[in-house]
């Protein structure tokens, strides 16, 4: 049995004992990450200066100030979030309670990307742990340091059963899409995403396939203000040396 396979069936098994489900289990999970960006400040930049030549101030502006909100934001509206919504009752339901009860999904596969490889690898992964589901996180490869530190991190600040962290390339990539997941989550490029189609087993899927910076469309009108539009657009193409989604491409008319 492969390591990837034996990390997707411990993460069932421990979603199976019903803790993730469990509110205030979820909250103490979202927080704990929180203080893994906080107290770990340092190692991540540290990676993201390895990988990406990330500054010390470009690391919290582009990685992890929105994780901090988006956690804060979980755990402040959890409970909402996962409480029984009641629905218009009809002549079969009249002397019934009806109402629609949020369920997690089950063991869910977060494959990141390696342009921001903590935005966008664990932001899914508190959309999981807020649900309730089990995660298996993937870093993307290429941003080696990174995934060295997360797969060090990650287990000594979550559930590392039910969170587990699986580093490696296509090979091991490929290998947890021959197992058999509940959601998975994936942001790369277009070709690669279409890799493991073949080979995996049908599991519902969000990709956001970018393709890479520099193919968004831009359009200046003779009538705009060229000083306000050539700062955007600078901002834009050079954000992250270019390796945004948003990277403008300039297209004449």
């Amino acid at each position: 049995m492969s390591r990837e396979q034996q990390a997707v069936e411990r993460a069932r098994k421990a979603f199976l004992t019903g803790r993730s489900k469990q509110l205030d289990y979820r909250i103490a999970q979202l927080k704990s990450l929180r203080r893994l960006l906080v107290e770990r400040n340092q190692e991540i930049c540290d990676a993201l200066k390895k990988d990406l030549n990330k500054s010390e101030l470009g690391t919290p502006l582009y990685e992890t100030l929105g994780l901090e909100g988006e956690i804060m934001l979980a755990v402040n509206k959890l409970k909402e979030w996962a409480a029984p919504r009641p629905v218009q009752k009809d002549l079969l339901t009249l002397s019934d309670q009806v109402f629609i009860q949020p369920e997690p999904l089950g063991v869910v596969l977060v494959i990141g990307a390696w342009n921001y490889p903590w935005a966008v690898t664990l932001q899914p992964l508190i959309g999981a742990i807020a649900a309730g589901n089990a995660a298996i996180v993937k870093p993307s490869e290429v941003s080696a340091h990174t995934a060295k530190v997360m797969e060090e991190l990650l287990p000594i600040y979550l559930d590392k059963e039910l969170y587990p962290v699986v580093t490696g390339g296509v090979a091991e990539t490929q290998e947890l899409l021959k197992q058999r997941f509940d959601l998975i989550f994936y942001t790369g490029n277009p070709r690669r995403g279409k890799t493991g189609d073949g080979g995996c087993r049908p599991s519902p899927d969000t990709r956001y396939p970018g393709a890479g910076g520099g193919r968004a469309p831009v359009t200046l009108t003779r009538d705009c203000d060229i000083t306000i539009a050539c700062r955007r657009i600078t901002w834009g193409k050079f954000t992250n040396c270019g390796q945004t989604c948003i990277a403008p491409r300039l297209r004449p008319m």
